[in-house]
C-alpha cells in the first residue's frame, strides 16, 4: 500500500529554498513562503504557503502544520490510493490518539503474550480500503505475532467519511467508538481553557486504553459476542 521515498543524500538534506508567496500564518507579512506539498486523492494541492519561520518539514518536504501532522502520522510514506481530501483529518487524528495510547497498548499486549516465541510489532498509520473501495479508513495497528500467525491485534481507526470519531478494535471486533472532546468542543463552538482541554484529552485517552485493556485481557467481551 505504501512506497517509501528514498532517503535524501546528505548534500540534499538542506531545507527547501524559500519561495515567493505570502505566508499564510496569522499576522505574518513575509513574502518568502513556500507552498505546502500536500496533494490529495483528487489531485488538489494545498493552496497555502509558509515562510521559513512557520513551515513544517516532513521528510525534506514543506507542509502546512495541518498536513504535516497527516504526513507525520503515515511516517512520510506515499499512499498509492491517494491521500485524504485537503480538509480531512483522519490520518492525523489516528496519529495523535495512537501516540497517546502507544504505551498502554504495548503494555497490555506484552502482558498477554506467550512467555516465549512471540514478539510485538507495530505498523505505521495505513490506509485500509474495503473490497470495492466503498470505505477508506486509516488505522494504526499493534500485533503480537509468532512464527506462523498473529496472536493478538489492536487497532485505532478513523474513517474518512466520518473523520470526527475514533474507533478501537481488538482482533477484528469493534469494541468502542467515540467523539474526542476537543472535536466536540469545536463543533459546538465552545471555548475551553487549555488546562480543561488537556484534562479532557487525557481522560479520553485513558478511557480508550482501559476499554482496550479489558477486552484484550478477557475481563470484558467485545461487542457481538
Amino acid at each position: 500500500m505504501f512506497r517509501r521515498r528514498s532517503s535524501p543524500k546528505v548534500e540534499e538534506a538542506a531545507p527547501p529554498p524559500a519561495g515567493r508567496e505570502r505566508c499564510a500564518a496569522g499576522g505574518c507579512r513575509r513574502l518568502d513562503g513556500t507552498q505546502c506539498s500536500y496533494v490529495d486523492k483528487r489531485s488538489r494541492r494545498c493552496p497555502t504557503a509558509w515562510c521559513p519561520n512557520h513551515v513544517a518539514d516532513v521528510a525534506g518536504f514543506p507542509y502546512c502544520r495541518r498536513h504535516a501532522s497527516t504526513m507525520s502520522a503515515i511516517e512520510g510514506g506515499e499512499v498509492v490510493a491517494g491521500l485524504p481530501d485537503l480538509d480531512n483529518r483522519a490520518p492525523s487524528l489516528v496519529g495523535w490518539i495512537s501516540r497517546e495510547l502507544d504505551e498502554p497498548i504495548r503494555d497490555v499486549l506484552t502482558r498477554v503474550a506467550p512467555p516465549s516465541g512471540a514478539r510485538l510489532v507495530t505498523d505505521p498509520v495505513r490506509l485500509i480500503i474495503t473490497p470495492g473501495g466503498s470505505t477508506r479508513r486509516w488505522a494504526k495497528t499493534w500485533k503480537i505475532v509468532d512464527s506462523t500467525s498473529v496472536l493478538n491485534r489492536v487497532s485505532i481507526e478513523v474513517d474518512e467519511v466520518d473523520d470526527c470519531h475514533v474507533s478501537a478494535r481488538v482482533d477484528t471486533e469493534l469494541i468502542g467508538r467515540g467523539l474526542p472532546p476537543w472535536i466536540g468542543n469545536r463543533q459546538a463552538g465552545r471555548q475551553v481553557d487549555p488546562q480543561v482541554d488537556a484534562a479532557e484529552r487525557a481522560e479520553f485517552a485513558a478511557a480508550m486504553a482501559r476499554s482496550i485493556e479489558l477486552v484484550v485481557t478477557g475481563e470484558e467481551v467485545a461487542f457481538g459476542h
